[in-house]
């Protein structure tokens, strides 16, 4: 990590926020008031920086031990203004560009991954209303600033290299309908765009989701977009999917009582019912079948 590209001061800020196109007086003054407090507290500030060392490092395993966590109190201590997420994101900007530029990314990449961090910057507060940004969205952020991932049409690819080996990770945006045609272009075309940014060949997909949950299955019609996206993986049962079902189903951290969960979608209907009537719910691992 180069340390001179995460200065933690207005001036970077100021430029990260016109990197990521973020133009809310809000939101600006939020960035500008956590600063002031971390530059008030050079204990805050040495803690900080320790921080960022990990999630920038260039060890992948430390950037996937903040998955674990829910906030940072661990590696700051209880009192800190909550809004320093947002800042440690918007502070790796400079590695973001340069990374970009090292892998000569083309005009589609580089659009698709500042609007990405963005999304990471301002949905949990402009979207789900929340004080700052979750943590998971601070580290999915740095996933894209450290281009462990690129997005090919309707779906994301991470290259994986660890001790299963090398092999690429489907990930599944938020956003429009998992329209099949969409799914089957983006992996056909995702072949040559991985070789091309990650130069690797000869690897496998995988993809952990509660979209492929079998459990799910169950509610699902044949013919739904869902169900056809199943029908391109080998399944097997993953951990348990609750927290991700709240997370990406219905847009909450928590809830008290299932019976408060909305009903918006007719999916929203059917899996309220399997919750409250005590029914288990898994993530769905699957390998990608020969297409």
């Amino acid at each position: 990590m180069e340390e001179k590209n995460l200065l933690i001061e207005k001036e970077n800020i100021e430029k990260a926020l016109i990197f990521y196109n973020i133009n809310i007086k809000d939101y600006k003054d939020k960035c500008y008031k956590c600063l002031d407090d971390i530059n008030k507290n050079k204990e805050l500030k040495t803690k900080l920086y320790n921080v960022l060392k990990l999630l920038y490092g260039n060890e992948s395993e430390q950037l996937e031990l903040f998955w674990k966590e829910s906030d940072l109190n661990r590696f700051l201590g209880e009192s800190y203004n909550k809004f320093i997420h947002n800042i440690i994101l918007l502070s790796g900007y400079k590695i973001h560009e340069k990374n970009m530029s090292k892998y000569n990314f083309d005009t589609y990449q580089v659009l698709v991954h500042k609007n990405r961090v963005r999304e990471c910057l301002t949905n949990d507060i402009y979207n789900r209303k929340l004080e700052e940004i979750r943590l998971s969205q601070l580290v999915w952020g740095i996933y894209f600033i450290k281009i462990k991932l690129i997005e090919v049409g309707r779906l994301q690819y991470e290259y994986c290299n660890n001790k299963k080996g090398k092999y690429i990770k489907i990930h599944i945006p938020k956003g429009d309908k998992l329209l099949y045609n969409e799914v089957l272009n983006s992996i056909k075309n995702s072949k040559k765009e991985i070789k091309k940014y990650f130069k690797i060949e000869n690897y496998e997909y995988y993809c952990e989701s509660w979209l492929l949950s079998k459990d799910i299955t169950k509610l699902l019609d044949g013919n739904s977009n869902i169900a056809k996206f199943q029908q391109l993986f080998d399944i097997i049962e993953g951990k348990d999917a609750i927290k991700d079902i709240l997370n990406f189903v219905y847009g909450l951290q928590q809830i008290n009582s299932y019976y408060d969960l909305p009903e918006k979608t007719s999916l929203q209907s059917k899996i309220k019912d399997l919750l409250i009537n005590g029914k288990e719910i898994h993530i769905g691992i699957g390998k990608l079948k020969k297409i």
